[in-house]
């Protein structure tokens, strides 16, 4: 027995979500969203303003030529829509997550509401632990006001990947590269 005993190499734990809202998500919205300090139409007939949001500080709805904001403004409404997007994920995931996989789910919630009511077979995915295909269910939520959105399939493949690991801006450069109609929808990584 000459040999020498070797550790196994030391695996490198991924950190878990612990609530709130990762930077991640923060990052990704705006890559989407742009920051628009006047209000818009958002393509399918919501006026929107700042980081996506659809209602002011006040809470009251945003409407076309209502006032402009700021861009402290702006950051400050998109914080508090994904702070409610956070909690909605709090309540329906029961499971560990890492942080790319909560942002994902956070920017999902920010844009359909409850996970419970919008997203339930995701949520069953997610329970069971098999991320990769909760990852690629992300592709069924690619309508705006019941239409397929081309911009909305590309933005889910690149929650999804993300959500996988892929760097943020090569996921949205391959999503725009890959996704031509609301149909595609390219393999997703790993």
């Amino acid at each position: 027995m000459g040999g020498i005993l070797q550790a196994a190499p030391e695996v490198e734990a991924q950190p878990l979500w612990q609530g709130g809202v990762p930077a991640e998500a923060v990052l990704l919205s705006e890559a989407f969203e742009g920051c628009v300090l006047t209000p818009y139409n958002d393509g399918f007939g919501f006026p929107t303003i700042g980081i996506g949001s659809r209602r002011y500080a006040d809470g009251t709805p945003v409407w076309l030529g209502g006032p402009a904001i700021s861009r402290a403004t702006a950051e400050a409404l998109a914080m508090r829509d994904l702070e409610k997007a956070a909690a909605l994920v709090a309540q329906a995931v029961r499971v560990p997550l890492t942080p790319r996989q909560a942002a994902a789910l956070i920017l999902l919630a920010n844009n359909l509401g409850a996970l419970t009511v919008a997203a339930p077979s995701l949520l069953k995915l997610v329970h069971a632990g098999d991320w990769k295909a909760a990852a690629d269910l992300f592709k069924i939520y690619r309508t705006s006001a019941g239409k397929p959105a081309t911009g909305l399939r590309r933005r889910r493949w690149t929650e999804a990947a993300f959500s996988l690991g892929m760097a943020p801006m090569l996921a949205k450069q391959k999503a725009w590269d890959a996704i031509q109609s609301p149909e595609d929808w390219p393999p997703l990584p790993g």
